[in-house]
């Protein structure tokens, strides 16, 4: 049982890190060239783009080897010391997604980042308080709050090309964005204490 949910858990993962290559690529293959519209897009904003790039990949990166049970089990320094390294990168990359949304987004949008960079702080600064005060089981429930907020980055550039959406232009970009970090806050608490629930019911019908 544990392996056919481990081996669920590892596609999952390697199908969401290959959505995030692509989407991150096919948006960003020109970024590196100055006449391209992507990086006239961005140039406002271009230094705190890079260090909140480079800091949300690697929270993006390391945050999905921490779902690992073999990796914590076997190597459980090592899970440690890549936990603290993605609390810091999330604390570069989400307050820098702020002024890059300032720079080149609208008013809408900014909030949004704000929205989005709040709350994957607080989920994680509660992860680590959980993990300092040796409370592990709060600790996992609360990585699995906090890196849904991460994903918001790969699942609105999903979404964002559907062509009803494309049509809509900065209106539909902002439905989206806004929907995402909705689920993001939502659906791991469902998920989270969906076993618990499902559990009573049918602890319930088995006492009828």
């Amino acid at each position: 049982m544990r392996r056919a949910h481990g081996r669920k858990k590892l596609i999952l993962f390697l199908i969401f890190g290959a959505l995030t290559v692509f989407v991150t690529y096919m948006k960003n293959a020109r970024i590196l060239d100055p006449g391209s519209p992507i990086a006239q897009h961005f140039a406002p904003a271009k230094w705190f783009l890079v260090v909140h790039a480079f800091a949300g990949a690697l929270a993006m990166s390391l945050g999905a080897l921490q779902f690992s049970n073999r990796l914590r089990a076997r190597y459980l320094e090592v899970h440690r010391t890549m936990g603290y390294i993605y609390v810091v990168s999330v604390f570069i990359s989400a307050p820098f997604a702020i002024p890059v949304a300032m720079k080149v987004a609208s008013l809408s949008l900014v909030a949004a980042s704000a929205v989005q960079s709040f709350g994957w702080m607080l989920t994680t600064a509660i992860a680590l308080y959980c993990i300092r005060s040796g409370n592990v089981a709060q600790h996992r429930r609360w990585m699995m709050r906090s890196y849904p907020f991460a994903m918001v980055f790969t699942v609105a550039r999903v979404i964002i090309p559907i062509p009803p959406i494309l049509r809509m232009g900065s209106t539909g970009i902002e439905i989206v964005v806004w929907s995402t970090i909705a689920l993001a806050a939502l659906l791991p608490n469902i998920l989270i204490e969906w076993p618990e629930m499902t559990s009573r019911r049918k602890a319930k019908a088995a006492a009828a």
